[in-house]
C-alpha cells in the first residue's frame, strides 16, 4: 500500500509540473481526478494532503485544488517527490524544527532588537486572546504561533539561517496549523502550548541563550512526543481520511 501511496503522489507530481495538463492551474473535481489516475478518491485525497502541505498545491474552499507556482530554489520543490503522507511528514518536519530552531533561539536571546522583541510579545499577546476560544486557537491561533517562530529565527540576525529558513515557510506553516490542531484537539493543553512560548518569549527578552534554547526544545521535544503517539495510534491517518 505505501508504494502505491507513493506513486499516487509521483504521479501527480508530474501530472502538476505539466503546464498543459490542467488548463488555469486548476485540477478536476476529487471525483473526476480519482478516475482519471485509476485510484480510490481516499488515496487521491491523501496525495492532494500531502501536497498541499509541501506547498505544491493549494485547496481552496468551495473553489477547487489549483497548482501553486513554485521557485526553482523553493524548499519545497525538492520535497514533493518525497513518500511522506501527512502523519510521516508532520513528525520529520518536527524533527528538523528542532534542529534549526533550537540553536537559533539561543542566537536570538543574544542578538535581537528590541523592535523584535516587541514583535514576538505581540504574537503572545494574541495567542493569549485566542487561548479561551472553543477550541483553544488551534486555528485562530496558527498564523500568530508560525510567526512567532519565524521571528525568533530571523531575530539570530544570521541571513543564511534566515535564508533558509525562508526557503521552508510554506511548509512550516502547514505543518504548524496541522500540528497545532492536532495537539490541542487530542491533547487539549492550550494553556500549556501558551506557558511554553511566553517562557520562550521570556528568556529571550531577559537574553538568556540556556534559557531560550531549553524553552524551545521542550515545546518541541513534547510536541514530537504527543505527534509520534498519534501517529503510532492511527488518529492523523483518521483526521485525513475524514
Amino acid at each position: 500500500m505505501e508504494s502505491k501511496r507513493g506513486e499516487v503522489v509521483r504521479k501527480l507530481s508530474e501530472w502538476i509540473d505539466d503546464p498543459d495538463r490542467f488548463p488555469g492551474g486548476k485540477l478536476p473535481p476529487e471525483r473526476d481526478l480519482a478516475k482519471e489516475m485509476g485510484v480510490s478518491r481516499t488515496l487521491l485525497r491523501e496525495a492532494v494532503i500531502t501536497l498541499e502541505a509541501l506547498g505544491a498545491l493549494e485547496v481552496r474552499e468551495r473553489q477547487g485544488i489549483y497548482v501553486k507556482s513554485l521557485r526553482g530554489d523553493d524548499f519545497a520543490v525538492s520535497l514533493k517527490t518525497l513518500s511522506l503522507w501527512p502523519e510521516e511528514l508532520l513528525v520529520h518536519l518536527m524533527e528538523m524544527r528542532l534542529v534549526v530552531e533550537v540553536p537559533a533561539a539561543g542566537l536570538a536571546a543574544q542578538r535581537r532588537t528590541e523592535s523584535e522583541l516587541e514583535q514576538m510579545r505581540k504574537c503572545v499577546l494574541h495567542l493569549e486572546e485566542v487561548h479561551s476560544t472553543p477550541d483553544g486557537g488551534a486555528s485562530s491561533g496558527a498564523a500568530w504561533d508560525s510567526l512567532l517562530h519565524a521571528l525568533v529565527v530571523g531575530a539570530a540576525h544570521n541571513p543564511i539561517l534566515t535564508r533558509v529558513y525562508e526557503g521552508l515557510t510554506s511548509t512550516m506553516e502547514k505543518q504548524i496549523v496541522t500540528s497545532r490542531g492536532l495537539l490541542l484537539r487530542y491533547s487539549g493543553q492550550s494553556g500549556k502550548i501558551l506557558a511554553e512560548h511566553e517562557l520562550l518569549v521570556d528568556s529571550i527578552a531577559r537574553k538568556d541563550p540556556e534559557g531560550a534554547m531549553g524553552a524551545l526544545r521542550r515545546h518541541l521535544e513534547e510536541a514530537l512526543g504527543q505527534l509520534a503517539e498519534l501517529k503510532a495510534s492511527g488518529i492523523t491517518k483518521k483526521k485525513t481520511d475524514s
